[in-house]
Protein backbone atom coordinates (compact mmCIF):
# COMPACT_ATOMS: atom_id res chain seq x y z
CA UNK A 1 0.00 0.00 0.00
CA UNK A 2 1.34 3.38 -1.00
CA UNK A 3 2.18 6.43 1.38
CA UNK A 4 -0.82 8.79 0.23
CA UNK A 5 -3.01 5.75 0.51
CA UNK A 6 -2.41 5.05 4.18
CA UNK A 7 -2.24 9.42 4.74
CA UNK A 8 -6.07 9.31 5.24
CA UNK A 9 -6.66 6.75 7.34
CA UNK A 10 -5.38 7.58 11.29
CA UNK A 11 -7.32 7.28 14.10
CA UNK A 12 -7.03 7.85 17.88
CA UNK A 13 -8.49 7.75 20.93
CA UNK A 14 -7.77 9.61 24.34
CA UNK A 15 -9.40 6.97 27.22
CA UNK A 16 -8.13 8.00 30.62
CA UNK A 17 -7.59 4.84 33.32
CA UNK A 18 -8.96 4.82 36.40
CA UNK A 19 -5.89 4.83 39.32
CA UNK A 20 -7.50 1.87 40.81
CA UNK A 21 -7.95 -0.36 37.42
CA UNK A 22 -6.06 -3.60 37.14
CA UNK A 23 -3.06 -2.71 34.51
CA UNK A 24 -2.27 -5.72 31.96
CA UNK A 25 0.74 -7.74 32.50
CA UNK A 26 2.67 -10.26 30.70
CA UNK A 27 1.04 -12.94 32.14
CA UNK A 28 -2.33 -11.72 32.95
CA UNK A 29 -4.24 -10.23 30.11
CA UNK A 30 -7.31 -11.90 31.19
CA UNK A 31 -7.54 -10.05 34.20
CA UNK A 32 -8.16 -6.75 32.81
CA UNK A 33 -10.24 -7.95 29.57
CA UNK A 34 -12.40 -9.02 31.82
CA UNK A 35 -12.65 -6.28 34.11
CA UNK A 36 -16.32 -4.28 33.49
CA UNK A 37 -15.21 -1.42 34.96
CA UNK A 38 -15.42 1.52 32.65
CA UNK A 39 -12.32 4.59 32.92
CA UNK A 40 -13.41 7.81 34.92
CA UNK A 41 -13.20 10.41 33.00
CA UNK A 42 -10.75 12.71 32.70
CA UNK A 43 -11.25 16.04 35.15
CA UNK A 44 -12.97 18.79 33.90
CA UNK A 45 -12.09 22.78 34.84
CA UNK A 46 -15.42 24.28 35.04
CA UNK A 47 -13.77 27.80 35.56
CA UNK A 48 -13.22 28.89 31.67
CA UNK A 49 -16.33 30.68 29.72
CA UNK A 50 -18.59 28.41 27.63
CA UNK A 51 -18.99 28.04 23.70
CA UNK A 52 -20.46 31.17 23.14
CA UNK A 53 -17.69 32.91 25.03
CA UNK A 54 -15.12 30.90 22.86
CA UNK A 55 -16.50 31.56 19.85
CA UNK A 56 -16.83 35.22 20.19
CA UNK A 57 -13.01 35.20 20.95
CA UNK A 58 -12.22 36.77 23.84
CA UNK A 59 -9.05 34.48 23.06
CA UNK A 60 -9.34 34.23 19.65
CA UNK A 61 -6.06 34.58 17.26
CA UNK A 62 -4.69 37.21 15.58
CA UNK A 63 -4.57 37.28 11.82
CA UNK A 64 -1.57 37.39 9.77
CA UNK A 65 -2.43 38.04 6.22
CA UNK A 66 0.63 38.07 3.42
CA UNK A 67 0.17 39.08 -0.39
CA UNK A 68 0.88 35.89 -2.91
CA UNK A 69 2.64 36.03 -5.98
CA UNK A 70 -0.61 35.14 -7.75
CA UNK A 71 -2.59 37.70 -6.00
CA UNK A 72 -4.38 35.59 -3.31
CA UNK A 73 -4.29 36.37 0.32
CA UNK A 74 -2.30 34.06 2.82
CA UNK A 75 -4.00 33.79 6.08
CA UNK A 76 -2.34 32.49 8.91
CA UNK A 77 -4.18 31.54 12.17
CA UNK A 78 -1.80 29.74 14.21
CA UNK A 79 -0.89 30.49 17.44
CA UNK A 80 2.51 27.84 17.53
CA UNK A 81 4.30 25.31 14.91
CA UNK A 82 6.40 22.59 14.66
CA UNK A 83 8.88 22.65 11.57
CA UNK A 84 11.63 19.70 12.31
CA UNK A 85 9.85 16.85 10.41
CA UNK A 86 10.41 18.52 7.17
CA UNK A 87 8.33 16.23 4.88
CA UNK A 88 4.98 15.17 4.76
CA UNK A 89 3.37 13.84 8.05
CA UNK A 90 0.98 10.82 7.90
CA UNK A 91 0.07 10.89 12.02
CA UNK A 92 -0.68 13.23 15.33
CA UNK A 93 -1.38 12.89 18.72
CA UNK A 94 -2.04 14.14 21.53
CA UNK A 95 -0.80 13.01 25.22
CA UNK A 96 -3.74 11.80 27.13
CA UNK A 97 -3.15 14.39 29.77
CA UNK A 98 -2.77 16.96 27.42
CA UNK A 99 -3.99 19.57 29.21
CA UNK A 100 -1.36 19.24 31.90
CA UNK A 101 1.61 18.22 29.41
CA UNK A 102 0.89 20.16 26.40
CA UNK A 103 2.63 17.45 24.16
CA UNK A 104 2.03 15.61 20.96
CA UNK A 105 3.70 13.20 18.78
CA UNK A 106 3.64 12.44 15.30
CA UNK A 107 4.90 10.47 12.20
CA UNK A 108 5.86 11.23 8.69
CA UNK A 109 7.84 10.46 5.46
CA UNK A 110 10.98 11.66 6.85
CA UNK A 111 11.09 8.08 8.65
CA UNK A 112 10.83 9.39 11.70
CA UNK A 113 8.44 10.32 14.73
CA UNK A 114 9.13 13.20 17.25
CA UNK A 115 7.58 14.19 20.41
CA UNK A 116 7.53 18.04 20.70
CA UNK A 117 5.53 20.91 22.41
CA UNK A 118 2.87 22.73 21.66
CA UNK A 119 3.34 25.92 23.44
CA UNK A 120 6.04 26.59 21.19
CA UNK A 121 6.91 23.83 18.63
CA UNK A 122 9.98 22.91 20.85
CA UNK A 123 11.48 19.67 20.06
CA UNK A 124 11.01 16.93 23.31
CA UNK A 125 12.58 13.98 21.61
CA UNK A 126 13.00 12.60 18.12
CA UNK A 127 12.43 8.71 17.98
CA UNK A 128 14.53 7.12 15.38
CA UNK A 129 15.19 3.57 13.79
CA UNK A 130 12.64 3.01 10.81
CA UNK A 131 14.21 3.23 7.63
CA UNK A 132 10.50 4.01 5.67
CA UNK A 133 7.52 6.45 6.46
CA UNK A 134 6.27 6.55 9.96
CA UNK A 135 2.23 6.52 9.16
CA UNK A 136 1.32 5.43 12.63
CA UNK A 137 1.67 6.84 16.14
CA UNK A 138 -0.17 6.13 19.38
CA UNK A 139 0.57 6.99 23.02
CA UNK A 140 -0.30 4.39 26.06
CA UNK A 141 -3.56 5.00 27.74
CA UNK A 142 -1.73 6.62 31.22
CA UNK A 143 0.69 8.68 28.74
CA UNK A 144 4.21 6.47 29.45
CA UNK A 145 4.72 4.96 26.42
CA UNK A 146 4.67 6.35 23.03
CA UNK A 147 4.69 4.14 19.80
CA UNK A 148 5.35 4.10 15.84
CA UNK A 149 4.94 2.08 13.31
CA UNK A 150 6.42 2.49 10.04
CA UNK A 151 6.15 1.29 6.04
CA UNK A 152 9.39 -0.88 7.22
CA UNK A 153 6.92 -3.37 9.23
CA UNK A 154 8.35 -2.00 12.73
CA UNK A 155 6.79 -0.71 15.41
CA UNK A 156 9.11 0.89 18.35
CA UNK A 157 8.43 2.01 21.37
CA UNK A 158 9.56 4.64 23.66
CA UNK A 159 9.47 5.71 27.21
CA UNK A 160 10.48 8.40 29.75
CA UNK A 161 12.15 6.77 32.60
CA UNK A 162 11.42 9.77 35.13
CA UNK A 163 10.02 13.22 34.51
CA UNK A 164 12.75 15.09 32.97
CA UNK A 165 14.70 12.05 31.51
CA UNK A 166 15.08 11.45 27.78
CA UNK A 167 12.91 9.34 26.02
CA UNK A 168 14.40 6.06 25.80
CA UNK A 169 13.71 3.03 22.99
CA UNK A 170 11.96 0.13 25.01
CA UNK A 171 11.11 -2.08 22.27
CA UNK A 172 11.88 -2.75 18.78
CA UNK A 173 9.39 -4.60 17.25
CA UNK A 174 8.85 -7.01 13.84
CA UNK A 175 6.24 -9.19 12.18
CA UNK A 176 3.83 -7.28 10.10
CA UNK A 177 4.26 -5.72 6.52
CA UNK A 178 3.63 -2.52 6.30
CA UNK A 179 1.96 -0.87 9.57
CA UNK A 180 -1.84 1.05 8.97
CA UNK A 181 -2.49 1.82 12.48
CA UNK A 182 -1.69 1.07 15.94
CA UNK A 183 -4.10 0.99 19.14
CA UNK A 184 -3.82 0.85 22.95
CA UNK A 185 -5.53 -1.09 25.04
CA UNK A 186 -7.73 1.28 27.26
CA UNK A 187 -6.65 -0.17 30.47
CA UNK A 188 -3.01 -1.52 30.19
CA UNK A 189 0.25 -1.63 28.13
CA UNK A 190 -0.83 -4.10 25.19
CA UNK A 191 -0.46 -2.84 21.61
CA UNK A 192 -1.82 -3.86 18.79
CA UNK A 193 -0.98 -2.77 15.43
CA UNK A 194 -2.66 -3.85 11.80
CA UNK A 195 -0.98 -4.08 8.83
CA UNK A 196 -1.26 -4.43 4.72
CA UNK A 197 -0.53 -7.88 4.65
CA UNK A 198 -3.66 -8.99 6.47
CA UNK A 199 -2.70 -9.89 9.54
CA UNK A 200 -2.93 -8.14 13.25
CA UNK A 201 -0.30 -8.42 16.01
CA UNK A 202 -0.70 -8.31 19.35
CA UNK A 203 2.13 -7.39 21.77
CA UNK A 204 2.32 -7.06 25.76
CA UNK A 205 4.61 -3.72 26.79
CA UNK A 206 7.57 -3.28 27.70
CA UNK A 207 8.53 -7.04 27.44
CA UNK A 208 7.75 -7.04 23.81
CA UNK A 209 6.02 -10.48 24.11
CA UNK A 210 3.64 -11.50 21.18
CA UNK A 211 0.39 -12.17 22.93
CA UNK A 212 -1.23 -13.02 19.56
CA UNK A 213 -1.34 -12.78 15.66
CA UNK A 214 -4.89 -12.62 14.07
CA UNK A 215 -5.27 -14.10 10.92
CA UNK A 216 -9.05 -13.90 9.25
CA UNK A 217 -8.78 -10.94 6.65
CA UNK A 218 -7.48 -11.61 3.22
CA UNK A 219 -6.06 -7.77 2.40
CA UNK A 220 -4.89 -4.77 4.05
CA UNK A 221 -6.60 -3.89 7.45
CA UNK A 222 -7.21 -0.08 7.34
CA UNK A 223 -8.78 0.40 10.75
CA UNK A 224 -8.77 -1.18 14.03
CA UNK A 225 -10.41 -0.15 17.60
CA UNK A 226 -10.61 -1.76 21.05
CA UNK A 227 -14.23 -1.40 22.42
CA UNK A 228 -14.28 0.59 25.88
CA UNK A 229 -14.21 -1.65 28.03
CA UNK A 230 -11.55 -3.53 26.60
CA UNK A 231 -13.23 -7.13 26.22
CA UNK A 232 -13.07 -6.86 22.09
CA UNK A 233 -10.90 -5.73 19.81
CA UNK A 234 -12.48 -4.77 16.08
CA UNK A 235 -10.69 -4.48 12.94
CA UNK A 236 -11.77 -4.17 9.28
CA UNK A 237 -10.43 -4.42 5.90
CA UNK A 238 -10.00 -3.89 2.07
CA UNK A 239 -11.47 -7.12 1.15
CA UNK A 240 -14.76 -5.72 2.45
CA UNK A 241 -14.85 -7.68 6.00
CA UNK A 242 -15.24 -6.83 9.69
CA UNK A 243 -13.96 -8.75 12.48
CA UNK A 244 -14.89 -8.79 16.37
CA UNK A 245 -11.88 -10.69 17.98
CA UNK A 246 -11.54 -11.80 21.42
CA UNK A 247 -8.40 -10.88 22.24
CA UNK A 248 -7.77 -13.48 24.86
CA UNK A 249 -7.60 -16.38 22.37
CA UNK A 250 -7.23 -14.35 19.17
CA UNK A 251 -10.84 -16.38 17.34
CA UNK A 252 -13.15 -14.56 15.77
CA UNK A 253 -16.54 -13.71 18.37
CA UNK A 254 -18.26 -12.20 15.21
CA UNK A 255 -18.01 -11.70 11.44
CA UNK A 256 -19.59 -9.52 8.48
CA UNK A 257 -18.02 -10.27 5.08
CA UNK A 258 -19.35 -8.36 1.89
CA UNK A 259 -22.55 -9.40 0.38
CA UNK A 260 -24.19 -10.28 3.46
CA UNK A 261 -27.01 -9.29 4.25
CA UNK A 262 -27.05 -5.53 4.13
CA UNK A 263 -23.64 -5.50 4.40
CA UNK A 264 -22.53 -4.38 1.06
CA UNK A 265 -18.48 -2.82 0.85
CA UNK A 266 -17.47 -4.04 -2.82
CA UNK A 267 -14.48 -1.87 -2.44
CA UNK A 268 -13.44 -2.44 1.14
CA UNK A 269 -13.81 -0.26 4.23
CA UNK A 270 -11.99 2.79 4.98
CA UNK A 271 -13.45 3.76 8.20
CA UNK A 272 -14.22 2.69 11.73
CA UNK A 273 -16.28 3.73 14.91
CA UNK A 274 -17.27 2.28 18.15
CA UNK A 275 -19.56 3.62 20.77
CA UNK A 276 -18.62 4.33 24.12
CA UNK A 277 -21.06 1.77 25.55
CA UNK A 278 -19.06 -0.86 23.51
CA UNK A 279 -22.54 -2.74 21.95
CA UNK A 280 -22.57 -0.36 18.45
CA UNK A 281 -19.99 0.17 15.40
CA UNK A 282 -20.49 2.71 12.43
CA UNK A 283 -18.49 1.51 9.72
CA UNK A 284 -17.53 3.31 6.46
CA UNK A 285 -16.59 2.52 2.98
CA UNK A 286 -14.69 3.44 -0.04
CA UNK A 287 -17.65 4.13 -2.50
CA UNK A 288 -19.84 6.28 -0.05
CA UNK A 289 -21.94 3.13 2.14
CA UNK A 290 -22.27 3.61 5.89
CA UNK A 291 -23.54 1.03 8.63
CA UNK A 292 -24.57 0.57 11.29
CA UNK A 293 -23.52 -2.55 13.57
CA UNK A 294 -24.66 -3.72 16.74
CA UNK A 295 -22.53 -6.02 18.63
CA UNK A 296 -24.27 -6.37 22.01
CA UNK A 297 -25.62 -9.75 22.14
CA UNK A 298 -21.86 -11.29 20.97
CA UNK A 299 -21.15 -11.99 24.33
CA UNK A 300 -24.71 -14.04 24.44
CA UNK A 301 -23.36 -15.95 21.41
CA UNK A 302 -25.15 -14.12 18.98
CA UNK A 303 -23.85 -12.86 15.94
CA UNK A 304 -23.13 -8.72 14.57
CA UNK A 305 -26.43 -7.56 12.97
CA UNK A 306 -26.74 -4.81 10.81
CA UNK A 307 -29.18 -2.29 11.98
CA UNK A 308 -29.10 0.43 10.26
CA UNK A 309 -27.91 2.43 6.25
CA UNK A 310 -27.28 6.03 6.44
CA UNK A 311 -27.49 7.19 2.67
CA UNK A 312 -26.17 10.66 2.18
CA UNK A 313 -22.75 10.79 0.69
CA UNK A 314 -22.08 10.55 -2.79
CA UNK A 315 -21.81 7.09 -4.66
CA UNK A 316 -17.99 6.17 -5.28
CA UNK A 317 -16.64 8.96 -2.79
CA UNK A 318 -14.86 7.46 0.26
CA UNK A 319 -15.93 7.59 3.78
CA UNK A 320 -12.38 8.67 5.50
CA UNK A 321 -13.78 9.08 9.08
CA UNK A 322 -16.37 8.45 11.57
CA UNK A 323 -17.19 8.87 15.01
CA UNK A 324 -20.01 8.63 17.33
CA UNK A 325 -21.31 12.14 19.14
CA UNK A 326 -23.11 12.43 22.17
CA UNK A 327 -25.36 15.65 21.15
CA UNK A 328 -27.69 15.36 24.12
CA UNK A 329 -25.18 14.57 27.39
CA UNK A 330 -26.46 11.14 28.08
CA UNK A 331 -23.13 9.65 28.85
CA UNK A 332 -20.75 6.59 27.81
CA UNK A 333 -22.86 4.15 29.36
CA UNK A 334 -25.98 4.94 26.93
CA UNK A 335 -26.91 3.97 24.00
CA UNK A 336 -25.34 6.38 20.92
CA UNK A 337 -28.06 8.79 19.29
CA UNK A 338 -25.71 10.67 16.52
CA UNK A 339 -23.11 10.16 14.69
CA UNK A 340 -20.62 11.95 11.97
CA UNK A 341 -19.32 11.05 8.83
CA UNK A 342 -17.12 12.83 6.81
CA UNK A 343 -16.03 11.94 2.91
CA UNK A 344 -13.74 12.53 -0.03
CA UNK A 345 -16.33 14.86 -1.19
CA UNK A 346 -15.73 17.42 1.04
CA UNK A 347 -19.03 16.71 3.33
CA UNK A 348 -19.31 15.50 6.34
CA UNK A 349 -22.73 14.49 7.96
CA UNK A 350 -24.46 14.57 11.38
CA UNK A 351 -26.57 11.87 11.53
CA UNK A 352 -29.78 11.04 14.06
CA UNK A 353 -29.65 7.57 14.36
CA UNK A 354 -33.32 7.07 15.48
CA UNK A 355 -34.62 8.16 11.91
CA UNK A 356 -31.99 7.12 10.43
CA UNK A 357 -31.68 10.88 8.93
CA UNK A 358 -29.35 13.73 8.10
CA UNK A 359 -29.39 16.23 11.11
CA UNK A 360 -27.19 18.86 9.19
CA UNK A 361 -24.10 18.35 6.42
CA UNK A 362 -20.95 20.86 6.67
CA UNK A 363 -19.20 21.23 3.39
CA UNK A 364 -15.02 21.90 2.30
CA UNK A 365 -13.96 23.01 -0.73
CA UNK A 366 -11.99 19.87 -1.23
CA UNK A 367 -11.77 16.21 0.38
CA UNK A 368 -11.97 15.81 3.90
CA UNK A 369 -9.32 13.96 4.97
CA UNK A 370 -10.30 13.47 9.12
CA UNK A 371 -12.75 14.96 12.10
CA UNK A 372 -11.83 15.08 15.55
CA UNK A 373 -14.49 15.56 18.62
CA UNK A 374 -14.04 18.26 20.87
CA UNK A 375 -14.33 16.02 23.43
CA UNK A 376 -18.09 16.91 26.17
CA UNK A 377 -18.66 19.74 23.31
CA UNK A 378 -20.88 19.29 20.47
CA UNK A 379 -17.62 20.55 18.42
CA UNK A 380 -15.77 18.41 15.60
CA UNK A 381 -12.94 19.81 13.38
CA UNK A 382 -12.57 18.52 9.79
CA UNK A 383 -9.54 18.74 8.26
CA UNK A 384 -9.20 19.07 4.12
CA UNK A 385 -7.11 18.71 1.34
CA UNK A 386 -8.50 22.12 0.95
CA UNK A 387 -5.50 23.63 3.10
CA UNK A 388 -7.78 24.40 6.09
CA UNK A 389 -9.25 23.00 9.21
CA UNK A 390 -13.10 23.70 10.36
CA UNK A 391 -14.63 23.57 13.71
CA UNK A 392 -18.38 22.88 13.78
CA UNK A 393 -21.52 23.04 16.01
CA UNK A 394 -22.90 19.34 15.22
CA UNK A 395 -26.45 20.39 16.42
CA UNK A 396 -26.43 23.15 14.02
CA UNK A 397 -24.00 23.03 11.20
CA UNK A 398 -22.79 26.20 12.45
CA UNK A 399 -19.02 27.08 11.50
CA UNK A 400 -17.01 28.11 14.59
CA UNK A 401 -14.08 28.44 13.36
CA UNK A 402 -11.62 28.31 10.24
CA UNK A 403 -7.95 26.96 10.75
CA UNK A 404 -5.48 28.84 8.14
CA UNK A 405 -1.94 28.38 7.74
CA UNK A 406 -1.08 25.66 5.67
CA UNK A 407 -0.55 25.98 1.32
CA UNK A 408 -0.76 22.13 0.77
CA UNK A 409 -3.14 19.35 2.04
CA UNK A 410 -4.18 18.74 5.54
CA UNK A 411 -3.62 15.01 6.40
CA UNK A 412 -3.83 14.53 10.36
CA UNK A 413 -5.68 15.98 13.24
CA UNK A 414 -5.88 16.18 17.30
CA UNK A 415 -7.99 18.09 19.54
CA UNK A 416 -7.77 18.53 23.24
CA UNK A 417 -8.70 20.26 26.23
CA UNK A 418 -7.21 23.93 26.18
CA UNK A 419 -3.75 23.87 28.62
CA UNK A 420 -4.88 27.56 29.57
CA UNK A 421 -0.91 28.62 27.85
CA UNK A 422 -1.72 32.06 25.93
CA UNK A 423 1.33 31.96 24.08
CA UNK A 424 1.99 34.47 20.95
CA UNK A 425 4.18 35.34 17.95
CA UNK A 426 7.09 35.13 20.75
CA UNK A 427 6.78 31.96 21.38
CA UNK A 428 6.75 30.18 17.59
CA UNK A 429 2.90 31.29 16.03
CA UNK A 430 1.39 34.44 14.92
CA UNK A 431 -1.34 34.44 17.98
CA UNK A 432 -1.86 37.26 19.41
CA UNK A 433 -4.29 36.75 23.26
CA UNK A 434 -5.04 38.88 26.06
CA UNK A 435 -3.68 37.76 29.54
CA UNK A 436 -5.55 34.73 30.83
CA UNK A 437 -5.36 33.80 34.31
CA UNK A 438 -3.02 30.87 34.80
CA UNK A 439 -4.12 27.19 34.38
CA UNK A 440 -7.98 28.74 33.24
CA UNK A 441 -8.88 26.77 29.99
CA UNK A 442 -10.09 29.04 27.47
CA UNK A 443 -11.86 26.46 25.22
CA UNK A 444 -9.79 23.41 22.51
CA UNK A 445 -6.29 23.15 20.76
CA UNK A 446 -7.01 21.90 17.56
CA UNK A 447 -3.75 20.61 16.06
CA UNK A 448 -3.24 19.50 12.28
CA UNK A 449 -0.21 18.61 10.13
CA UNK A 450 -0.05 17.83 6.39
CA UNK A 451 1.94 17.59 3.26
CA UNK A 452 4.15 20.58 3.57
CA UNK A 453 5.51 19.13 6.81
CA UNK A 454 4.62 21.33 9.12
CA UNK A 455 2.30 20.59 11.82
CA UNK A 456 0.48 24.00 13.37
CA UNK A 457 -1.16 24.73 16.94
CA UNK A 458 -4.57 26.41 16.66
CA UNK A 459 -7.03 27.68 19.27
CA UNK A 460 -10.66 27.79 19.05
Amino acid sequence: MSAPDERMQQQHADDGADDDEPRLTADDIDEVIDDTRGDEPMEEDDSGPDDDEEAEGEGAAAQQQQQQPDGETFEDTSIAAFYSHRKSLFALALHPNFAQTGLALSGGEDDGAWIWHTHDGADVARLDGHTDSVTAVAWSADGTLAASGGMDGRVRVWAQPQQGAAWALVQSLEGPDEVVWLAWHPKGNVLVAGASDSTVWMWQLPSGNVMNVFSGHTAAVTAGRWTPDGKKLVTVSEDGTLIVWDPRSGSPLGKLQNGDARFHFDAGITALAVSTDSRVLLVGGAEGDVRVVNIGSLDAGGAPAVVGELRGHASGESIEAAEFVDLLGAGPAAAPTHAITASTEGKAVVWDLASGKMRCEIMHDAAITTLSLHTGSPLFTTASADHTARTWDARTGALIATHKGFTDGILALAVGPDDGYTQGAETGGIGAYQTAQAGQRKGFKVVCAGDEGVALVFRV
